[in-house]
């Protein structure tokens, strides 16, 4: 029997192997996975007699007492290429054919040479904010959160969390001393672009030297605070005050950092700010639009983001500012201040049904086409129709076949469309005489919306936005000619346009040569947005 396998007596048995091994880099560990078929459970692995695993490297040797589709190869915390070799053996310690890979981990060395993008840093005496302009995220990691942690000057231990867009507030803190804070970056390190499996923490900390009560601060909005009655700008300076008034046309409220005192803020620029003027000088129309108080149809043209009124809600969370002062849409921040609003801090004014346009906000229509859109255009009108209840009348008489006038509000504005839905006004049109032959489209009206007249390009940073309205639905009937008339014009369609301009234009610009037998004389009044 011996004799049978004796020639058989020096060759090697060899159990099934793994038909692959792939890694996947981990914070100081490596994930091989050992199968083409993928992660399966071991009780669902066949390889003939092999009935353990077995991992080595760096002399060390790892037996699993199972076969497995793969391994977390772990403590690699060394900054050099690891070999690795993974095979499986039988019950008699037969060994596979190994399975070899190279490997290089990411350790703690690779952390520390990561870097994050610098914070903008703004400060006063007692006071910091830390935030990010730009994304965390880079070609070197990814960003996920961010912890923090100082002491303030009362040796209380201050520590927050911040998301995807950090920002932190730090206040209490002394002036004129360094302040110290530990950032922590809860970050996926990337090698080659990839994300590796693991998220770390990186902690770097930040010194920022603390200014003085009369070190210099340079604000955003130095107009605005100037008109408030700030001559001096040190928190020295500024410590007084306890209520702002800021216009609708603001575009930051983070100047309020610098105010520790303030208490109450009135955004709708109160008795210190009226609304901004244009002027217009062009095809001998020589006009200034605009002034005035604020006006409930008209809101910021965009809207104050979320970042530039952050400090608004750093100093509302805190308990410092007590009440502010708003008008429905007109900056944007609705979202901002209603959380707040439990609390009785916000007052909301209270907007009428119906606003009238003042007549300052209105262009003869010759400003854009002096011929084409040519009217002889009065007003006020001195005579009108009788009717009731007339406001703000205006007289035109068609002397360009495509005559318009215009409603314009200046450039830092645009309609309030979400608190009033619509445009009425009055018409009163000439007999029926006068619509004979091709003169008929003259029974109508065309209302158009725009950001701006297309001769004065630079009113708008936005583009053009054109809303006409259908002119034959303008069409005034037989019956209502020749007496007042109402029309409303539905402008839900533009809210989300930055309409600023809008263009009455008589006849729906038909084609023809324009030489009526007689005037054809129009009169409108009551311009008004209504909810």
């Amino acid at each position: 029997m011996y004799e049978n396998i004796e020639p058989y007596s020096e060759e090697i048995i060899y159990p099934a192997k793994y038909d692959t091994i792939v890694s996947k880099i981990g914070y100081e560990r490596v994930e091989l996975d050992l199968m083409k078929v993928g992660r399966i459970p071991s009780s669902q692995i066949s390889m003939g007699k092999s009935s353990k695993t077995v991992v080595e490297y760096d002399g060390k040797q790892i037996v699993i007492d199972s076969l497995v589709s793969w391994i977390n190869v772990t403590d690699l915390d060394q900054p050099k290429l690891y070999r690795i070799k993974v095979y499986t053996v039988d019950e008699y310690d037969n060994k596979s054919v190994p399975q070899q890979i190279a490997v290089i981990p990411f350790t703690a060395g690779d952390v520390a040479n990561l870097v994050v993008a610098n914070p903008r840093i703004l400060t006063s005496p007692n006071a910091a904010v830390i935030d990010w302009t730009s994304s965390l995220t880079s070609i070197l990691l990814d960003y996920k959160s961010l912890d923090y942690e100082y002491t303030d000057k009362n040796g209380t231990k201050i520590e927050g969390h911040q998301g995807l867009n950090p920002r932190i507030f730090a206040a209490n803190l002394n002036a004129g001393q360094s302040f110290k804070i530990d950032l922590k970056y809860n970050i996926v390190p990337k090698i080659n672009g990839k994300a590796i499996l693991d998220s770390v923490q990186l902690v770097t900390p930040l010194t920022i030297n603390m200014p003085t009560s009369s070190s210099t601060f340079n604000p955003v909005e130095r107009d605005i605070l100037a008109a408030n009655g700030v001559t001096e700008f040190t928190a020295a300076g500024v410590s007084s005050f306890r209520k702002l008034v800021f216009p609708v046309h603001t575009n930051t409220l983070q100047d309020l950092f610098y105010f520790p005192n303030v208490e109450e803020l009135d955004l709708t620029g109160g008795d210190v700010f009226d609304l901004t003027t244009m002027n217009y000088n062009r095809n001998g129309i020589v006009k200034t639009i605009g002034g005035g108080d604020y006006l409930p149809f008209i809101r910021k043209v965009s809207p104050i983001s979320n970042a530039n009124a952050q400090t608004m809600i750093d100093l509302l969370n805190l308990g410092i500012i007590k009440k502010i002062k708003y008008a429905p849409n007109s900056m944007g921040i609705d979202h901002l201040l209603k959380p707040f609003d439990k609390d009785g801090i916000i007052e909301w004014v209270t907007t009428p049904n119906e606003s009238i346009i003042p007549m300052n906000f209105f262009l003869d229509g010759k400003i854009q086409d002096a011929t084409g859109w040519a009217l002889d255009l009065v007003n006020p009108a001195t005579t009108y129709p009788a009717g009731t209840n007339i406001i703000n009348p205006i007289k035109a008489t068609m002397k360009g076949k495509n005559g318009s006038f215009v409603f314009v509000i200046p450039k830092e504005y645009r309609f309030n469309i979400p608190e009033y839905r619509y445009m009425k006004f009055k018409v009163y049109m000439p007999a029926l005489s006068t619509y004979s032959g091709v003169y008929a489209p003259y029974q109508r009206l065309w209302p158009r919306f725009m950001n701006y007249l297309w001769a004065f390009t630079n009113e708008s940073s936005f583009g053009q936005e054109v809303w006409s309205a259908n002119a034959n639905d303008y069409k005034i009937s037989d019956q209502n000619l020749e007496k007042w008339t109402d029309v409303t014009v539905d402008l839900s369609s533009m809210e989300s346009r930055h309409n600023r301009v809008f263009v009455i234009n008589i006849g729906g610009e038909p084609s023809l040569t324009f030489s009526p037998p007689a005037d054809m004389v129009y009169y409108f009044s009551n311009f008004r947005f209504s909810k």
